[in-house]
């Protein structure tokens, strides 16, 4: 990667800092060659995707953000691209520091997890080795494995005693997470307390004290997700219904196609979402790690096979039943559009007169609207209709003329008396896929989760059983019979008879040891339970019940302990986090699609004012006092005696999105908007994919429905406020 790119190139102290506390091998010169290389790489790309678009027919879609100006369009292309450039470089060259803080996120979940185990083997037996060597096999993270590294440095002579290895990693962990380090330092030096009661209140007053440091740090997490949720509720739900206000007016004025449908396509459907996207990205990413959820695989018993669901007594393919409601949801909004409720082909046989009112109208065609407002079927067609007719006989250019039709037309079909929005049809299918996503998430996960929550409440099972079974032990039962006097007593629990007593089978009947009887590939009682808690907590009683029981009683109270701390931090961050998390989800539920739903209408309002103003102007030139202009009574279209009509682009009204164009682009958006809020009020409450989309399934539907019911309501509201 050209090395000489970085010749004489140092790290930053921050930098230096973090590859220290990585312990990455890298220099200021390999890091220096990197953002350098990664510099020109991605500016030639640029220069060549710029290149590639000057080209393209892309070009024509560039040029609708710019109008006229065609001498922003380098900018608009250049710009975007060079920003990338940067955002790139900037990545690579802080790369390290953006590493090391994740790993300091991270210390919040791992931290008191290790210390706990440190404190667990040095209750047990004062010896600092020991207790390292414990926790490195039992922790997570990158912490465990720096003592593991720490013990093979020692080996290897790197540090003259564990003592010394131990201070090096705590200073070298002190920049980023200091609690660790002050915490390590007294596990250190309990080892030097004259008695076991000194050293137990040391090595307790120092879990203590991590695990209240810890606690303010996680409120002080869930305090900074605030701001980020009030920017995701600005930029998510406020932006566009701004912009709709915003580009309508900006573009009529200016004459640039701001609220073309490809750019409105652009703004809610691409860029939007994909900021919102990567802002959601950027916060869940500072989550500290806390309760992993136990990963049900495909072959998990209990489970129907693969892309089926259970119906009855049998099962039946999940992709046949959403083919079903897609075929089906499509036909009967296809009817529903064309006929109504009742339906109209249907009227005789209900013995309905013609013109009964319907319970749900049909979708209004263009024909039926230009009949029933007096017009020609082609009254606005160019160049043979009526309107572009009378503009030519008037004077008016060729291409003015045609930009005064179109705009015309807008104005007309805008109106709600006259809106040919295919709403039934759209509706339906809204409903129909959102129903499809539904049946084909819901039924591919349900069966998952539902075998995901024994497995949490065997979890929860096991903590509260580990103090009869140490209790039972400690008493020098050997763990055959504790394990039986714990089932025993706890009956009722699952772990008792689907661990418990698997176990003592495997002893009484196979003759398998106990670690065989837990965790025998084939037979062992552990075969099918994916959970690393029980599986980790049950390593540590079979390798403790080879130093004797009371010790194993001893190591079982401690891991309780332990458990319970871990337990402490990850419900402390789901509370701290459920009031911003409660409040996204309302907002992606209910408020998002309601406000959405209504700046359709409001589109409305903004194109007929627009476009009345401009149709009163032309009036005013043409004296067309036969032109039924929607909206144009009673709106003035001077100001202090200046002419505002004039200074709007009639061809800029024209090529404004339509209310057809407009609620397609507004419910994709609403879409996206839902998967992206969901995927981050879920992630940030609990790491689990499955439960993600388990939630995408339930709440699409209902979002879905919120909006169809706030555009219909804001529909009537509007209509009768213009009529």
């Amino acid at each position: 990667m050209a090395p000489s790119l970085g010749k004489g190139e140092a790290l930053s102290e921050q930098n230096k800092k973090a590859v220290e506390f990585l312990g990455w091998e890298l220099n200021g010169e390999e890091l220096g060659a990197a953002y350098k290389f990664v510099l020109i790489v991605s500016f030639l790309a640029a220069i060549v995707i710029a290149g590639i678009i000057f080209l393209s027919p892309a070009i024509v879609v560039v040029n609708l953000f710019v109008g006229g100006a065609t001498f922003l369009t380098p900018i608009y292309i250049l710009l975007p691209l060079l920003g990338m450039v940067v955002f790139a470089t900037y990545y690579v060259q802080n790369y390290p520091l953006e590493e090391a803080r994740a790993e300091q996120v991270r210390a919040l979940t791992y931290v008191p997890e290790i210390l706990g185990y440190m404190v667990m083997s040095m209750k047990l037996s004062p010896n600092l080795e020991k207790s390292i060597e414990f926790a490195a096999e039992h922790g997570r993270g990158k912490i465990a494995e720096d003592f593991k590294k720490l013990l093979w440095d020692v080996q290897l002579g790197v540090y003259s005693s564990v003592a010394e290895a131990s201070d090096a990693l705590a200073y070298r962990w002190g920049a980023f997470s200091d609690e660790f380090k002050k915490a390590l330092m007294r596990i250190r030096a309990s080892v030097i307390e004259t008695t076991e009661a000194k050293r137990f209140a040391l090595l307790d007053q120092t879990m203590d004290e991590i695990l209240e440091s810890i606690k303010n740090k996680m409120e002080q997490y869930a305090r900074d997700l605030n701001q980020p949720t009030m920017i995701l509720f600005y930029v998510g739900v406020l932006l566009p219904l701004i912009l709709i206000i915003i580009l309508p007016v900006g573009s009529s004025f200016s004459g640039a196609p701001l609220a073309n449908p490809i750019v409105l396509f652009a703004i809610y459907n691409i860029i939007i979402p994909l900021v919102t996207l990567w802002f959601a990205f950027s916060v869940i990413s500072k989550r500290p790690p806390t309760y992993v959820a136990p990963e049900i695989k495909d072959n998990f018993p209990g489970l129907p096979p693969k892309g089926t669901m259970r119906l009855g007594n049998g099962f039946v393919s999940i992709f046949f039943v959403v083919v079903v409601v897609l075929i089906a949801g499509s036909s009967i909004s296809f009817f529903v559009s064309q006929q109504g409720v009742p339906p109209k082909i249907l009227y005789d046989a209900l013995g309905l007169e013609e013109g009964t009112p319907q319970l749900l109208a049909l979708d209004k065609q263009r024909t039926e609207v230009l009949s029933k407002a007096g017009y020609q079927l082609k009254y606005f067609d160019i160049p043979t209709g009526v309107l572009y007719n009378e503009l030519i006989a008037q004077g008016f250019p060729v291409e003015e003329a045609e930009k005064r039709v179109k705009s015309e037309e807008q104005a007309f079909f805008t109106k709600p008396a006259n809106d040919i929005t295919p709403y039934n049809f759209i509706f339906g299918l809204l409903i129909t896929v959102s129903l499809s996503v539904f049946v084909y998430l819901y039924y591919n996960n349900i069966y998952k989760r539902k075998a995901q929550l024994e497995i949490v409440e065997m979890e929860s099972e096991f903590k509260d059983s580990i103090y009869i079974l140490a209790s039972r032990m400690g008493e020098n039962k050997p763990v055959e019979e504790a394990l039986k006097h714990t089932m025993d007593f706890l009956p009722q629990f699952k772990i008792s008879k689907r661990i418990f007593s698997k176990t003592l089978d495997n002893i009484a009947l196979l003759a398998m040891p106990l670690e065989q009887a837990f965790f025998d590939p084939n037979y062992g009682s552990l075969k099918n339970i994916p959970s690393s808690l029980i599986s980790g907590s049950v390593r540590l009683l079979v390798d403790s019940v080879q130093l004797g029981v009371n010790v194993a009683a001893r190591t079982m109270i401690a891991l309780s302990i332990q458990l319970d701390n871990a337990e402490k931090v990850a419900n402390n961050l789901k509370i701290l986090v459920s009031d911003v998390t409660g409040m996204m989800k309302t907002m992606s539920l209910f408020i998002a699609p309601m406000v959405l739903g209504i700046t359709t209408s409001l589109q409305k309002i903004v194109i007929i004012t627009l476009s009345s103003i401009a149709s009163s102007n032309i009036a005013t030139e043409l004296d067309l006092s036969n032109l039924d202009v929607p909206g144009g009574a009673g709106i003035p279209n001077t100001f202090s005696g200046i002419n505002v009509g004039s200074f709007i682009d009639p061809a800029a009204v024209a090529g404004m999105a339509t209310p057809t164009q407009f609620v397609i682009i507004v419910a994709i958006y609403v879409v996206e908007l839902l998967l992206i809020m969901t995927y981050f009020t879920t992630k940030i409450e609990e790491d689990n994919d499955l439960l993600v989309r388990i939630n995408i399934a339930r709440f699409f539907p209902i979002s879905v429905i919120i909006f169809v019911l706030s555009i219909i309501i804001s529909n009537i509201l509007v209509g009768g406020f213009l009529a």
